[in-house]
């Protein structure tokens, strides 16, 4: 093989090369784009305690937190709950209550948190009211309970809620 054709080789290794490298540019700015524009969220649901540091004890909550882990801006519109499967699915809407709590709609940049509670001082009743109206189907059902927060762009995102606040709404169904 001569010189020329060697260069000929290598010059068509290259132009393939930087077509590769090319593609694989438009690939990941394309993959970059599009995660730029989905919504992610944090989200946890449970019972809380709330310490004020005034020397009064320690009060009960329920707690939605929701951390903004997204690039662009999120506004919640608002958190409820979710049971059962299928066709016999309910949904529910949750009232918020307590002197830390935040209120719907809120916007969360990148980064930020929001804190959606249900003080159980000021609705003392929320724990039996909750289990034995909205998830009165059965023990069974309670394992099917989700957390659900509401965008302003239509997109729901579900968590399932921690033991702890289960463990309370059986103990709540018991005693009622």
């Amino acid at each position: 093989m001569t010189l020329d054709q060697q260069i000929q080789v290598w010059n068509a290794v290259g132009t393939w090369l930087a077509g590769i490298a090319t593609f694989a540019a438009v690939v990941v700015s394309l993959r970059l784009a599009s995660r730029y524009d989905r919504v992610r969220l944090k989200t946890y649901a449970g019972i809380r305690l709330l310490y004020i540091g005034d020397g009064t004890p320690a009060q009960e909550l329920v707690e939605i937190n929701v951390t903004n882990l997204g690039e662009r801006p999120v506004t919640i519109s608002t958190v409820g709950w979710a049971i059962g499967k299928g066709k016999k699915r309910r949904y529910c809407i949750q009232n918020l209550s307590g002197p830390y709590t935040s209120q719907y709609p809120i916007e969360l940049t990148h980064g930020k948190s929001a804190s959606f509670q249900v003080f159980f001082p000021v609705t003392p009743n929320w724990l039996s009211d909750f289990s034995n109206k909205f998830t009165a189907s059965g023990e069974e059902s309670l394992s099917t309970l989700v957390a659900t927060v509401h965008t302003s762009v239509g997109q729901t995102v579900e968590v399932k809620v921690e033991d702890n606040l289960i463990n309370k709404l059986m103990e709540a169904r018991t005693h009622s």
